[in-house]
């Protein structure tokens, strides 16, 4: 027979069934797709792993050679230098946008966002200030109480076995 619940009763259960789920949930890691996977030869070759962002929005992996500082893509040229080269496991990688001849590039995007005041870097610098200064709470014995105490018990067992005590 199934219980008679309020119906308060029945949405505090799933809240706090729904609190447990949000809770469990794990980030998975990134895998990256067979077609970006590369091999450490493609890489002293000069090849690198392309994100081709197109104009609707959809992601494309590839792998293209850089040559004289380009990679063709479609037929059109793409700049490749080392000012717009990201790293993924050792593994250059580019971003580039199929609408612009640039591709993404994280130092204009660093120099943009300090420009514009939008850094974390003091949210970080401020959570980490923070943390170091929590107060912590002492263990009521420490292990140097611990080696003294034992040596008092093992210098006393010694006393008293020799004859000396007693």
């Amino acid at each position: 027979m199934t219980e008679e619940r309020s119906l308060k009763e029945e949405m505090a259960r799933l809240s706090a069934t729904f609190e447990e789920m949000v809770q469990k949930k794990e980030t998975k890691r990134f895998r990256m797709p067979f077609k970006g996977w590369m091999g450490r030869k493609k890489v002293r070759d000069g090849w690198a792993i392309i994100l081709y962002i197109n104009e609707n929005r959809s992601l494309k992996f590839m792998k293209a050679p850089i040559k004289e500082g380009t990679v063709m893509i479609d037929g059109a040229p793409f700049l490749a230098t080392t000012d717009y080269m990201l790293n993924y496991k050792n593994k250059p990688v580019i971003i580039i946008p199929s609408w612009n001849v640039e591709p993404f590039s994280p130092q204009n995007n660093l120099d943009e966002a300090t420009q514009k005041a939008k850094l974390n870097v003091g949210y970080r610098m401020l959570l980490n200030r923070l943390k170091s200064e929590q107060i912590k709470p002492k263990a009521s014995i420490s292990i140097g109480m611990i080696i003294i105490l034992l040596a008092v018990i093992g210098g006393a067992i010694w006393y008293f076995t020799k004859g000396g005590g007693i």
